[in-house]
């Protein structure tokens, strides 16, 4: 039997919607969070930390990690590229046009609460466009297939998986701080019922692990 997941096709405009309101959340999450300048995600840990390892170009190392990624979340679980893919390949373009023209807040209580605005807006934007079934990005790819195919519930999945990037970043020397940390704790607690939201609204079938 094939372990390749259907091709979840082009989408209805109801999907289309909630993946492109997941996406401007996503953008802007990632943004506000990075403008707050408390630490980086987890897979931004692990590519510093190659990055130390190898003496690669941060560029260099982003490309060859998201085409493994992509090729590992395909033949293992059955996660192959799709429109989200691609779309979101191209997400640093609008994340960089924000971050011109956002600011990082002087006092650490604005840093943290940009923080804080941003996670919630990346944990909704995630949620979203995944709930939308229109493919997954490089990074995602593992995440969505992993609570798929085995049915376990994204939010220890989301945990697990970002913990242990941290933990091997942070052991090549990768970069690491407070928003690290708090990306990493809050997100799979927020995570579970963006999904179910999302799902809702776009109107595609739950995932069996959200069904309990």
């Amino acid at each position: 039997m094939s372990t390749i997941a259907p091709s979840p096709g082009l989408g209805s405009p109801r999907r289309w919607a909630v993946f492109t309101a997941g996406l401007c959340c996503l953008i802007t999450g990632i943004a506000l969070t990075m403008a707050a300048d408390l630490g980086v995600g987890s897979w931004q840990v692990l590519e510093t930390g190659l990055v130390e390892l190898t003496g690669a170009s941060f560029a260099a190392v982003a490309v060859v990690e998201s085409l493994i990624v992509l090729v590992v979340a395909w033949v293992w679980l059955g996660q192959r590229p799709w429109i989200a893919t691609g779309v979101l390949a191209c997400a640093g373009l609008g994340i960089g046009a924000l971050l011109e023209v956002l600011g990082t807040p002087e006092t650490v209580a604005g840093r943290v609460g940009l923080m804080g605005v941003g996670m919630a807006l990346l944990s909704i934007g995630v949620a979203f466009y995944l709930a939308s079934d229109l493919g997954a990005s490089a990074q995602d790819s593992i995440f969505v297939g992993l609570y798929r195919r085995y049915r376990l519930h994204p939010g220890l999945v989301r945990f697990g998986l970002d913990a242990g990037l941290v933990a091997v970043g942070v052991a090549m020397g990768g970069q690491f701080g407070l928003g690290t940390l708090v990306v990493t704790l809050a997100l799979p607690l927020v995570i579970e019922p963006a999904l179910r939201l999302g799902h809702r609204l776009a109107d595609t079938p739950l995932p069996e692990s959200l069904r309990t």
